[in-house]
């Protein structure tokens, strides 16, 4: 049972539409040629597993800080904090981490603090680490 629960992790409610546009595109591949509807079985499988939501257990001391992300630190570095949330500190620690497409992309909260105000950047679907910092 442990096998089956490690493999059919739970999905995150953000990718349910995404799933369901690559399996409606799966069909339709099949339709037009079965070689390439089963290309959008693989690539329906990749975005399930994209969206994969699993159970993280994290030790609960007080003082820790834990990975928000799966990836790879790319950047420590102080920087002032974005001009949108209106902060009064100067500098800041910043460091950012590069996810991969294979990576769990459900980002978590570090450590014990709280959200306090929420400003939205749209993306641009690139390389983040590669991109002049403010």
């Amino acid at each position: 049972m442990e096998v089956l629960t490690s493999i059919f992790v739970p999905i995150h409610r953000e990718g349910h539409r995404f799933i369901a546009i690559f399996l409606a595109a799966t069909f339709v591949l099949f339709w037009i040629y079965d070689p390439l509807g089963w290309f959008g079985v693989l690539m329906t499988c990749w975005c399930a597993y994209f969206f994969r939501d699993p159970v993280r257990i994290t030790p609960q001391r007080e003082g820790l800080i834990i990975s928000p992300a799966d990836g790879v630190v790319s950047a420590i570095a102080s920087v002032p904090p974005p001009v949108e949330l209106e902060m009064a500190e100067p500098e800041m620690t910043r460091v950012s981490i590069f996810m991969n497409v294979f990576n769990c992309h459900v980002n978590r909260i570090p450590m014990d603090a709280a959200v306090t105000k929420i400003a939205y950047t749209p993306g641009l679907f690139l390389n983040a680490s590669l991109l002049p910092t403010r």
